[in-house]
């Protein structure tokens, strides 16, 4: 799938979202409602591809997803506390074969941590897993704020390097 493609069927999911749940960015819930919701609106332009919110297996059945992350962006742990990686959403095939598409992180305006860790996540997504492209999705929560739903960035889109 070419760049533009993924990013003219994101940008129309996130209308879509806008659209049909500005309301769970007027109340500021949770990124894992928000990602759920924007995975609705995205199955809709990836019609082809599986979307999942929060998964945390790798290809085969029984392994973790672990990345080569920095200490401070290790936030999972499974039940032996082995660092496990959970993206927000991911667009692929299921099975080896794959493809691996799309990458997404979520964060809200309103949540103190910044998004270098996202990105880290991203990169490592990308260069480990073989994921294609990466996206970095703000959500404008803030009271008094426009609410709003965005990328702010591209990782490793060959079309906005």
């Amino acid at each position: 799938m070419e760049a533009d493609d993924v990013r003219q069927r994101l940008d129309w999911a996130l209308e879509a979202f806008l659209e049909d749940d500005v309301y769970l960015l007027e109340n500021d819930l949770s990124e894992r409602c928000i990602a759920a919701r924007l995975a609705y609106c995205l199955q809709v332009e990836f019609e082809d591809d599986d979307l999942v919110v929060y998964f945390f297996k790798k290809k085969t059945a029984n392994e973790i997803k672990r990345l080569a992350l920095p200490d401070e962006c290790q936030t999972r742990k499974n039940r032996t506390k082995d660092p496990a990686v959970v993206p927000d959403i991911i667009v692929h095939k299921r099975g080896r074969g794959g493809p691996n598409v799309l990458v997404i992180e979520i964060k809200k305006t309103s949540n103190p941590e910044g998004q270098n860790c996202d990105r880290i996540r991203i990169e490592r997504f990308k260069y480990e897993l073989g994921y294609s492209f990466g996206a970095l999705v703000e959500c404008e929560t803030r009271p008094g704020e426009r609410p709003s739903i965005s990328v702010t960035e591209w990782i490793g889109d060959p079309a906005g390097d």
